[in-house]
């Protein structure tokens, strides 16, 4: 409890110097993957003459994050402040800002972003054969590019689409069923992008870098009762990476022992739709891309039950021996349709560094020293296992 006083105390603090946001020291970072992090989607605020992408990227380094994620998608330069120009592929949207090499230059071990196409096809209506090679061009020049240019970096890139049953269900609904044609199409679209990234590490010659491809999925309760949606009907036709689950489905409105259920038969099952695939460097090919609580600024108890569900879900990510878990996310862009915001930021709009900011601060700088002092001792790092089992006591002790 007196942690927690001290977190809103320092919450506080900052809000008295909002508009002079600074960044926390930054300290060398052990080469292992910690498993919790955030990301950097869009900018509705900043306070600095930097962008909405530069800006966020340096407060999750500074906060003790090796994990970052952002968007390339279309309209990425416009979201994130940076200008509009005229793009025909994601390599051609990268170069469009150096602030896109900026982040990516940074020593973030994890890289995580949105690629969805800035190319003109509409995969939905049918891919031709002329498509087919604007498609996989547009991907394997990118996965080419950070193969090339991260060389012998050590950093791992992790290529893939946000919340793809939005997509698969067209606009109609949750409970719409999504139709055959467009269940075809996405098929061949994600089978697509995937072959162009195997395709890409076989023939670019390469060290010390890597580059997945992952599929998000965000309606996977779906697919368990036997209904159409990405996991039932197209997961098991691509040889895919890795999955990512948007996971608000199984999150809200649930205790923390149902919350645990939920996602261990959520992973389960969609371990259960992936064909073998050698070569990878995880335990599980399954992680949550994407997690988060609400809270109100007019009702002071939410932003308890927002520290305490999140506290719960980190642990329980650990516990699923889940290779990510990233929370939604540094700068809030969720709002009502009054323009209230709903609260789910690290760092909201007026500045403050909020008590989720300061767990997740906490943990990195435990943990870090953690592994610096046991690869001091033992001369190699722990087994992500190890690993696991002391991050949940430091959690625990995180009240």
């Amino acid at each position: 409890m007196k942690q927690l006083f001290t977190i809103i105390f320092l919450t506080f603090f900052a809000g008295l110097n909002a508009q002079h946001v600074s960044y926390d020291p930054i300290s060398p970072l052990e080469n292992y993957d910690f498993v919790l992090g955030t990301q950097g989607i869009g900018g509705k605020y900043k306070f600095s003459h930097e962008s909405a992408l530069v800006e966020q990227a340096k407060h999750i380094r500074a906060m003790g994050s090796n994990i970052l994620k952002i968007s390339l998608g279309k309209n990425a330069l416009d979201s994130y402040g940076l200008g509009k120009k005229t793009v025909h592929n994601t390599l051609d949207l990268f170069n469009a800002s150096p602030d896109f090499k900026q982040v990516f230059d940074m020593d973030f071990k994890y890289i995580f972003a949105w690629v969805h196409t800035c190319t003109d096809v509409n995969w939905k209506k049918g891919i031709s054969p002329m498509e087919e090679k604007i498609l996989y061009d547009e991907m394997y020049d990118f996965a080419s590019y950070l193969l090339k240019s991260y060389n012998d970096s050590g950093k791992t890139f992790l290529i893939g689409n946000w919340e793809g049953d939005w997509l698969l269900h067209n606009g109609n609904g949750r409970e719409s069923t999504p139709d055959s044609k467009i269940i075809r199409n996405m098929t061949k679209w994600f089978q697509i992008r995937q072959r162009a990234i195997d395709d890409a590490k076989k023939n670019v010659p390469h060290v010390n870098v890597s580059i997945y491809y992952y599929i998000e999925l965000n309606l996977v309760l779906k697919g368990m009762k036997g209904e159409k949606c990405i996991a039932e009907s197209v997961l098991p036709k691509v040889p895919v990476d890795l999955v990512s689950y948007s996971s608000y489905e199984a999150i809200k409105n649930r205790s923390k022992a149902e919350v645990y259920e939920t996602l261990d038969s959520v992973f389960n099952y969609l371990e259960s739709k992936l064909e073998p695939k050698p070569g990878l460097p995880f335990s599980r090919r399954v992680y949550i891309g994407e997690y988060g609580y609400q809270a109100n600024a007019k009702k002071p108890e939410t932003f308890e039950k927002q520290y305490n569900k999140t506290k719960d879900l980190m642990e329980i990510a650990l516990k699923l021996n889940l290779p990510f878990a990233l929370h939604w996310e540094m700068y809030n862009n969720e709002y009502d349709n009054k323009g209230n915001s709903k609260q789910m930021s690290l760092i909201n709009e007026e500045g403050e560094k909020r008590p989720l900011y300061y767990l997740h601060k906490n943990y990195y700088e435990k943990m870090n020293d953690y592994l610096k002092s046991y690869k001091s001792e033992n001369n190699q790092y722990p087994a992500q296992e190890e690993f696991n089992k002391k991050a949940l006591s430091v959690l625990e002790e995180l009240n």
